[in-house]
């Protein structure tokens, strides 16, 4: 029963580091750029930090998991949500905002990493996909209440995210009282990785790079693309984000498919549904059944990828879990971070459907991966 109270605690955890301290930016930048009078070069640096915070944290959490343990690690990453959102609330110039949004971006690589091993040394082994999955669905909750909140509060974004910072604290009261204090993973187990996994992960990165190059560009422009799309309800735009939550909900019944249909076929159904949500948002934009099944496909497709992504990582990475989960998701995020800037091109020259087609495009492209048996 165990693996049920990881959930507990580790959903809303993920949901805090992801959604509210990760995510709210782009929600909240309007508002934000109301009160400090930011350009758009300010705003695009700004939210870059959160991505640079979040591949040092997520490497730094892997190196350091054969240091210290995963709890840890864990309280680590909710100290920094708690002091980075804090900042956030309390920032009155572009300069104090950025190490607000840099910290909180930190507690997003610091979160992900520890739980797999928390999971491995303390679930039993049939019980672990499922409770990789569920716990990785809390991205999906946390988006779902940033756009609620971000419709109901509207410019009020300091109080927003104080707010955010006293359900962190929370949180992390819960982490710290149920996480169990294992004893990091042994030195030269850790080392492991580089001798006999690297090869067989190989497809794993490569796929991570094609989907976070695909992804971001709707992680980034959808948003703006239907608010100013003026053949679809101006409300589809303002709930897109709750809509991709909600959705991303089934995406925690990931663990529960592959143990029963197999890893491969998890992949390929959502890497299709998530490339269709970008061609349906790329050629079909002027109708309104797209702004509901556009993002409800992206929401579910993606929080059901990066649960793959997860089971796959850890399939391989048997050493140390932490490997399994933090490899494709630095992979992942690097492929973000350069789908962001050329997405910001293509658009600008070719506009936002050209850019979401091409972004179906890559994301197809990275079906033809599959997995590969570790070799030892």
């Amino acid at each position: 029963m165990y693996e049920k109270k990881l959930i507990v605690v580790g959903l809303p955890m993920i949901a805090v580091t992801y959604g509210l301290s990760r995510f709210s930016y782009g929600l909240m930048l309007p508002y934000i750029n109301d009160t400090l009078k930011m350009d758009q070069y300010t705003s695009g640096v700004i939210s870059s930090l959160s991505y640079i915070a979040y591949c040092i944290a997520i490497v730094l959490a892997m190196v350091f998991s054969n240091k210290v343990t995963s709890k840890f690690i864990v309280v680590t990453a909710g100290l920094t949500s708690i002091i980075g959102l804090a900042i956030i609330s309390s920032s009155s110039n572009a300069g104090v905002l950025g190490l607000g949004i840099f910290l909180a971006g930190l507690s997003t690589g610091f979160s992900s990493p520890p739980y797999a091993n928390i999971i491995d040394q303390n679930v039993e082994p049939k019980l672990q996909n499922q409770t990789n999955s569920w716990i990785n669905s809390g991205t999906s909750i946390g988006t779902a209440f940033t756009g609620l909140i971000a419709i109901i509060m509207a410019d009020s974004w300091r109080e927003t995210y104080f707010i955010f910072m006293i359900i962190a604290i929370f949180v992390l009261i819960s982490n710290y009282k149920v996480l169990p204090k294992n004893q990091p993973l042994a030195g030269k187990e850790a080392g492991r990785f580089v001798k006999e996994e690297w090869k067989s992960a190989t497809p794993l990165i490569l796929a991570s790079l094609l989907l976070g190059i695909s992804c971001s560009a709707y992680w980034t422009f959808s948003r703006d693309f239907m608010l100013n799309n003026d053949s679809v309800p101006g409300y589809l735009g303002e709930w897109l984000w709750v809509i991709i939550g909600l959705a991303g909900l089934v995406g925690g019944a990931a663990g529960a498919f592959i143990n029963k249909f197999g890893l491969m076929p998890a992949y390929k159904i959502s890497v299709i549904a998530l490339s269709t949500s970008s061609l349906l948002l790329g050629a079909f934009a002027d109708h309104i059944v797209t702004g509901f099944l556009s993002p409800s496909l992206f929401g579910s497709s993606y929080i059901f990828m990066t649960g793959v992504l997860i089971v796959w990582g850890i399939s391989l990475f048997k050493s140390n879990p932490s490997f399994g989960l933090g490899v494709p998701f630095l992979i992942l995020a690097l492929g973000q971070a350069i789908g962001a800037v050329f997405s910001g091109m293509i658009a600008g020259i070719m506009g936002y459907q050209t850019l979401f087609i091409g972004a179906s495009i890559i994301g197809y492209i990275s079906l033809v991966f599959k997995q590969k048996k570790l070799i030892s």
